[in-house]
């Protein structure tokens, strides 16, 4: 996230921001004040509808609420990685334009090129800029190639190494969307497959949502790690009843989602209940001693999207039908239709 208000701007989202801490008794931490600075500033349009609604509904905003927000909309992952294979990148690519200008008077213009990609390189925000810049580069130096043959073997050399730093950076991108307990997408992952449905007018996919009943119980008498084990278990059973072209993610801490494409609300319903009634149905024990740890079940919400729909609205709306399976009872399903 870049910063760039002047010193009296700053000020004033400081003292707006410290206003909001102060209002709801929060902590004067760096993750509380990032979450208010960002609201004011309007520079995280996600994390500034959530917090409106919030805002709207609830009486009192906790920690753990902004701690939630500052990990779900601010906390970017793999940074270091990232700054590493932009500097392997930049050492290689000024070698290349350099060689191009000093052997051949850069004829093609191909150096130039080069050395302006590397300039683009730094204003890139993202894994997915830099990976498009990336190719625009492997490009320029295949192109290079072709403009004497008195220095292919050197450029053949560098396009490799371009090709092995544009692997390294699809390996970093994958782990930057993957949860690493469970091995699923997480929530920046799934968020990447959604929004090019979200552009698509004619798209028609549903949500489902899933929360585990009472986890915290569970993580408080039997310890975090069964609690992972749970979350593993019921990654695995979800893998199971999904295929093709349905996406699966675990969305943040016991919250799981599910998006169908090409489905009806009733069909994602359907497969929601299937789902909740193999969960219900299985004897959990303790591995160590055997002892029985009873039923472990969850809650379910559905959604359908909507032409021309937010995010944030339809995340919002799910997110609501899940809330009200839980408010009625839990161990259920619930759709839009029953909200």
């Amino acid at each position: 996230m870049l910063y760039n208000e002047d010193k009296n701007q700053a000020g004033e989202y400081l003292r707006l921001s410290l206003g909001f801490i102060a209002k709801y008794n929060l902590p004067a931490d760096p993750a509380c004040y990032s979450v208010w600075y960002q609201y004011i500033a309007g520079k995280n349009p996600h994390l500034k509808a959530v917090l409106d609604y919030i805002i709207k509904n609830e009486k009192q905003i906790t920690v753990n609420t902004i701690k939630k927000l500052y990990k779900d909309h601010i906390l970017e992952k793999d940074r270091t990685i990232t700054e590493n294979l932009l500097q392997e990148l930049r050492i290689v690519i000024n070698g290349i334009s350099r060689y191009a200008i000093d052997t051949t008077g850069d004829i093609a213009g191909n150096g130039k090129r080069l050395q302006a990609l590397v300039r683009e390189l730094e204003e890139d925000e993202d894994m997915d800029s830099l990976a498009r810049t990336m190719d625009k580069i492997i490009q320029e130096a295949k192109a290079l190639v072709q403009t004497g043959k008195s220095f292919q073997g050197r450029m053949a050399s560098s396009s490799q190494e371009l090709a092995s730093l544009r692997k390294k950076l699809d390996v970093s991108k994958k782990d930057a969307e993957t949860d690493a307990l469970t091995g699923l997408l997480n929530r920046r992952g799934f968020e990447s497959r959604l929004h090019p449905l979200l552009k698509d007018p004619q798209s028609c996919f549903c949500l489902i949502m899933i929360d585990i009943d009472h986890f915290k119980r569970v993580n408080d008498t039997y310890g975090h790690l069964v609690g992972d084990s749970i979350l593993k278990a019921l990654a695995n059973l979800l893998k199971q009843q999904t295929k093709g072209k349905d996406c699966l993610a675990r969305f943040g801490g016991e919250e799981f989602i599910i998006l169908l494409p090409e489905t009806r609300l009733e069909q994602a319903g359907a497969v929601a209940e299937d789902i909740r009634k193999k969960l219900a149905a299985q004897e959990w024990k303790q591995r160590k001693t055997g002892k029985p740890m009873g039923k472990i079940t969850i809650s379910l919400g559905v959604t359908q999207y909507r032409p021309n729909e937010s995010e944030v609205t339809l995340i919002h709306r799910v997110d609501t039908a899940l809330y009200t399976a839980k408010r009625n009872g839990r161990n259920r399903v619930v759709t839009e239709e029953m909200v």
